[in-house]
């Protein structure tokens, strides 16, 4: 089952397309958790149950599972062609039968859970990427299956082809059973498994898998780095609602399903206020601990992380949970992480940390984590949260994709959201932008660079960035050559000591005063409580 889209040929095109099989994908004990549609022309889609009857044309927040696994739980062996319709043949055949949903290329480590100690019969379609699918899976298999076998159907394309031309019980059997037990070109020593790169190259890439597009990957683990009370608790709570209701979290699309969230210092009121005030109704997939940890902490969120697969684990915070007696210890922390990390991996999970900081700003971000340099060295996305006078940023350190460069984090108090602002650097420009504006039209001389620079507050950089753009956008004329002698000099337009005539109060009483407007300069407005918690209610820490 290669084509998951329709043909791209014209006559298909125009041909309207008819459902001609649908395969129900179950949990264990037969309940339908989503349904794969077949058509003519050739093309699959998939849709989940709404609950009421009727269905929802997507698979957010489902389970994914193999095909028809209620019927092999309890079986030795199983047969593993490619496609639906070929483990509906093989099971005519009378051989317990599986596959993964979406075709080839798309089979998951989890599900080789399900074949477990199973002796297991792989049916490769006989065309490439039948091949690269087929050894995918014998791969995933490997160690878990008690056995693997690996087989392409003589004179055929694949199994249902070669039932049609007349393929029996008893020859599939011998088929079974003549075709050589399956092992990787690797080579195994001492627990490690080597597998040669050539295999390693044939196997079809896997696409990034993202919780949040372009910032939290599945299967990973995050870090939100920031001093106290700056939002890092309202920065993950933001996210557990937008997640759990697949809304954008900061212009960003996210993968809809369940959130587990962590409060190891919080009270469950103070919670349930924060969510509250953020809009949530209560329908939403978030599961709440409100509570101090249990002893081995670590080991029951992996238990717990094992059974719910949840889309988002949020610890808030780190150090509550992981009980670590000198967080400067690198090995001590990483080893404290690596469970956390390894249960990412296995479920498909984003598991975000939250944490403190250090006192003093550092040189590289990476190393802004409070403690050991082990917490920003093992995530795979650091989000670091600052405050400043004027504004609040967020700034990322990723592994995987492009690193967001410090910008402005934007609240908004009322519906409570969290957005993207512009660059730091630019919000800086258009402040010192603003002031400079301020200084040159309450004076009636012009100023040089260095006299605007004694004058204004400020980083020179952004100074000079902040002059051009004012001269670039005409609200302050510039004069001189910017030669020796003949420095630029700056001024307000509209300056009366500019050689107009009369004086200032006689021209104030003839010509209405004019003033430039300066509101595409400025830096956004950030309402006093910025990004934290109503007043009243307890921020984090």
């Amino acid at each position: 089952m290669h084509e998951l889209f329709a043909q791209s040929d014209s006559e298909n095109k125009n041909r309207e397309r008819k459902i001609v099989d649908h395969y129900n994908y179950t949990n264990e004990d037969g309940e339908i958790l989503f349904q794969v549609l077949r058509y003519d022309p050739k093309e699959f889609s998939q849709r989940r149950p709404d609950g009421k009857g009727g269905w929802i044309c997507n698979l957010n927040g489902v389970r994914r599972v193999p095909y028809l696994l209620h019927g092999i739980k309890s079986t030795d062996h199983v047969v593993v062609p490619e496609g639906e319709k070929d483990v509906q043949a093989a099971w005519l055949l009378g051989f317990p039968a599986t596959c993964n949903p979406g075709g080839a290329g798309k089979w998951r480590d989890e599900f080789s859970e399900y074949l477990r100690w199973k002796d297991v019969t792989i049916i490769a379609d006989a065309d490439e990427p039948g091949r690269k699918h087929a050894q995918q899976v014998a791969t995933s298999l490997y160690l878990l299956a008690r056995s693997i076998r690996l087989l392409e159907m003589p004179c055929a394309k694949d199994l249902s082809e070669w039932v049609e031309r007349g393929g029996t019980p008893e020859a599939l059997r011998e088929l079974i059973r003549n075709a050589p037990e399956w092992k990787p070109t690797t080579q195994t020593t001492g627990g490690f498994v080597l597998t040669h790169l050539a295999d390693l190259l044939v196997r079809p890439d896997v696409p990034v898998e993202y919780v949040v597009e372009n910032l939290l990957v599945a299967g990973t683990v995050s870090c939100v780095a920031a001093k106290p009370k700056v939002g890092k608790s309202t920065f993950a709570r933001n996210l557990c609602l937008r997640i759990s209701r697949g809304d954008d979290f900061l212009g960003l699309k996210t993968k809809q399903g369940e959130c587990i969230y962590l409060a190891l210092e919080e009270r469950e009121e103070d919670i349930t206020n924060d969510f509250r005030a953020m809009g949530a109704d209560g329908s939403e997939p978030i599961f709440i601990h409100a509570a101090s940890a249990p002893v081995d902490g670590i080991a029951a969120l992996c238990n717990l992380v094992r059974q719910r697969r949840p889309v988002l684990v949020v610890i808030d915070p780190l150090f509550r949970l992981a009980r670590i007696r000198d967080e400067k210890a690198y090995a001590e922390t990483y080893a404290a992480l690596g469970p956390l990390i390894d249960i990412a991996r296995e479920a498909g999970t984003h598991v975000m940390l939250t944490h403190h900081a250090g006192k003093s700003a550092k040189v590289d971000a990476i190393d802004s984590p409070l403690g050991s340099t082990a917490i920003g060295g093992a995530v795979c996305s650091l989000i670091l949260l600052k405050r400043t006078e004027s504004a609040r940023t967020v700034q990322t350190v990723q592994r995987i994709g492009h690193d967001l460069p410090e910008t402005v984090l934007e609240f908004d108090p009322v519906a409570r959201t969290l957005s993207l602002g512009v660059e730091k650097t630019e919000a800086d420009r258009q402040s010192v932008a603003a002031v400079i504006l301020e200084y040159l039209e309450a004076i009636e001389s012009t100023k040089t660079e260095p006299e605007i620079g004694e004058a204004v507050e400020g980083k020179t950089g952004a100074k000079r960035k902040a002059l051009r753009l004012l001269v670039e956008t005409g609200k302050i004329a510039r004069e001189g050559s910017g030669r020796r002698g003949d420095p630029f000099r700056y001024r307000f337009p509209f300056s009366c000591s500019q050689g107009i005539s009369g004086t200032r109060e006689q021209e104030s009483q003839q010509v209405p005063e004019r003033r430039i407007n300066t509101s595409d300069i400025l830096v956004p407005r950030f309402p006093s409580d910025s990004i934290l918690v109503p007043t009243g209610h307890k921020t984090d820490s």
